[in-house]
């Protein structure tokens, strides 16, 4: 019953999301991707506007590498507030090409697969953009949760590069 009420809420905000998102822009991976330089613990310091995550501050996601070749993604975000309730956000990453994933969030099977794509990540692993081609999700993640000025510009561009509206890309507050 609670997720047909969260689907039905959610959907429609979904529809809206090519509004962040020039789609007549290609969306293009980087080249010779290692999913491996995904796996950490990670800040969202910067995002656009997500049917998954409206309203979300402190965001986190933690990247683990699995056994079978995909990776577990567990996204937390603490809802209204730092500390606000949490919102767990579970996951399973599929590499479907070098840089292309696909994600099946676990308690939310009904959504189906979401495409995600590394658009850039620091040369030391510090900092990844990740965009969705329909723009449901532009993340920015650091590993530090206030990071450098001239580094966080760099991830900007990368989606403003992969048509992403500058004016969508908003900080996320983290705890200091």
């Amino acid at each position: 019953m609670w997720k047909s009420i969260l689907l039905a809420a959610l959907l429609p905000f979904g529809t809206a999301q090519a509004a962040v998102r020039d789609l007549t822009v290609p969306m293009v991976a980087l080249t010779g991707y290692e999913s491996t330089r995904l796996v950490g613990q990670w800040f969202e310091v910067a995002q656009t506007p997500s049917f998954l995550e409206q309203d979300c501050h402190g965001t986190t996601a933690e990247v683990t590498a699995r056994d079978d070749s995909r990776l577990t993604l567990k996204i937390v975000c603490h809802k209204s507030s730092l500390t606000g309730p949490i919102l767990p956000l579970d996951g399973v990453m599929a590499e479907t090409n070098l840089g292309l994933f696909e994600v099946r969030f676990v308690k939310l099977l009904e959504l189906g697969n979401l495409q995600v794509v590394v658009l850039w990540q620091a040369d030391d692993n510090s900092m990844a953009v990740i965009g969705s081609p329909g723009g449901q999700i532009g993340w920015i993640w650091s590993k530090s949760a206030h990071p450098d000025g001239a580094m966080l510009d760099k991830a900007k561009a990368a989606l403003v590069r992969a048509g992403y509206k500058a004016r969508a890309i908003k900080p996320v507050d983290q705890f200091e």
